[in-house]
């Protein structure tokens, strides 16, 4: 899909000030986003690395013992033997399979453990160091009004994509909660059968959500920073970063239909001294649809 030329920001109306005033957007942590199906910082797998072990001793003999083999990676080891298995007749029944296997693969759980270790750090890592801001591909979201510009109290901010905002990314929603890996996933991987989505494949959880919030039509603009970059300490409130924007970048300004005239005029006072160039909106209510129409603002 191709990158929008301009994408907009829902704001409360004192957040409106606070951008117009410091000419900043601010960049959070994705753990600043309070979404409560997305991944946290400290993510609770809900398995551990004997349980892991223990599926993959279960897949592994059913596979012998199954009438078709799934297919899978032929050059992999274990998928490789449990196919000569299948041929040899190794095994006379399912317990003996078990207990052979688990003595062949005794020193599988303390490899998962750092396996499963070396995934949660990476997200940590991820997760502190991600600077998001989050937008939309339109101005005439209810939801989003609703939600994130204080019930059309708010305003929308229409900013050009080709500076501070370049190569957004658009969110996906799917029906299906977004996991950092699983069990299925894991014991896949140790089979043979398909290998599991290593951490490089991270980011991308960051621009999955739930399918129910596609009426957003978000898209967001991520910065992986290093370390040294960032001066935010523990404090996980601390982990955002007010980034400046060039005042031409400011395309367009969308004020609420329920804004407050003291709000308005406070914007409206800001915007002709300061971002002289933007072109300012006022919405108001569809007279036939639940929908908003926009008003163009003479200076």
């Amino acid at each position: 899909m191709a990158t929008p030329e301009s994408l907009y920001k829902y704001v409360t109306a004192e957040s409106a000030v606070t951008i117009l005033n410091t000419g900043t957007l601010r960049w959070s942590s994705p753990e600043l986003f309070d979404e409560p199906w997305s991944i946290p910082h400290e993510p609770n797998l809900g398995f551990d690395h004997f349980t892991i072990n223990k599926v993959m001793l279960k897949t592994a003999v059913s596979m012998i013992f199954t009438r078709d083999m799934p297919p899978g990676n032929e050059n992999h080891p274990l998928y490789k033997a449990i196919k000569r298995w299948r041929v040899e007749d190794r095994f006379k029944d399912e317990v003996e399979a078990f207990d052979a296997l688990s003595e062949l693969l005794a020193p599988t759980p303390e490899t998962l453990e750092a396996k499963l270790k070396k995934i949660t750090s990476a997200w940590r890592d991820l997760v502190s160091n991600s600077r998001m801001v989050s937008l939309s591909e339109s101005a005439k979201e209810p939801m989003s009004w609703r939600l994130y510009a204080d019930n059309y109290r708010g305003a929308v901010f229409k900013f050009s994509t080709e500076d501070t905002l370049a190569n957004p990314q658009k969110v996906e929603y799917v029906s299906q909660r977004c996991r950092l890996t699983t069990i299925r996933e894991q014991v896949d991987d140790l089979i043979g059968i398909q290998r599991a989505a290593g951490i490089e494949t991270f980011q991308l959880k960051l621009l999955t959500k739930s399918l129910d919030e596609a009426m957003e039509k978000e898209w967001r603009c991520i910065q992986i920073m290093n370390e040294e970059e960032l001066d935010c300490g523990e404090d996980v409130e601390d982990w955002y970063l007010d980034q400046p924007f060039h005042k031409s970048e400011l395309l367009s300004v969308y004020f609420g239909f329920q804004m407050t005239d003291r709000h308005r005029n406070e914007l409206v006072g800001l915007l002709k001294s300061n971002y002289p160039s933007a072109a300012l909106f006022c919405a108001k209510q569809n007279e036939e649809q639940y929908e908003v129409d926009f008003e163009k603002l003479g200076k």
